[in-house]
């Protein structure tokens, strides 16, 4: 009987701290050149927004159903930013019909929060999460900015405007998921 070789996720072909990189012709890279470090944040901040999508209770509510599906369909926009940016996405954009959507949700989010003063991050754990995100996001965007600078061309505008109009979606997002739940957000006391 033949045994199948099953494969590995480990390759050892990083383990100085170098990785090979498509978009570089396939060059070795730093594992922390600016283009890693947006990938990295790409996929950090992907993950935080799983999180908050793991994190939000079950579908009975409808509009909590649908957050969870807004927050999928968010993941794979960032993978299609994520592919852009390695390279291997000519058909993977982001659109301004992206940055609408987020601003469209962000208005209808708007009509049902509360918005004064200074929000404490935190009340539901997905909330708190959707906070964490947004943080991730700025950062995101900072790297962004850098690799523009450095790589002139390199960053689509689009995409640019995208990252920062997704920050705003995620405060806003905590605060309606607050909302929705019942749970008060703690402002802060100066």
């Amino acid at each position: 009987m033949l045994s199948k070789k099953k494969p590995r996720i480990y390759t050892r072909v990083g383990d100085k701290g170098e990785t090979l990189f498509p978009l570089f012709k396939n060059a070795w890279v730093p594992k922390d050149h600016i283009v890693l470090e947006v990938i990295g944040t790409l996929d950090e901040l992907n993950s935080f927004i799983g999180l908050a999508r793991s994190l939000l209770p079950g579908t009975e509510n409808v509009e909590l159903r649908k957050v969870k599906e807004h927050l999928k369909n968010i993941q794979n926009t960032l993978f299609r930013l994520g592919s852009l940016i390695v390279g291997y996405g000519s058909k993977a954009r982001v659109t301004d019909e992206d940055v609408e959507w987020l601003e469209k949700a962000i208005d209808e989010m708007m009509d049902t929060v509360t918005l004064e003063g200074f929000i404490i991050p935190g009340g539901h754990p997905s909330a708190a999460a959707l906070h964490v995100a947004r943080s991730v996001c700025r950062r995101l965007e900072r790297r962004l900015v850098s690799l523009k600078r450095l790589l002139p061309g390199f960053i689509d505008e689009v995409a640019l405007k995208y990252v920062n109009r997704l920050s705003d979606y995620l405060f806003v997002l905590a605060l309606y998921v607050n909302s929705k739940l019942g749970v008060s957000e703690d402002k802060v006391e100066f």
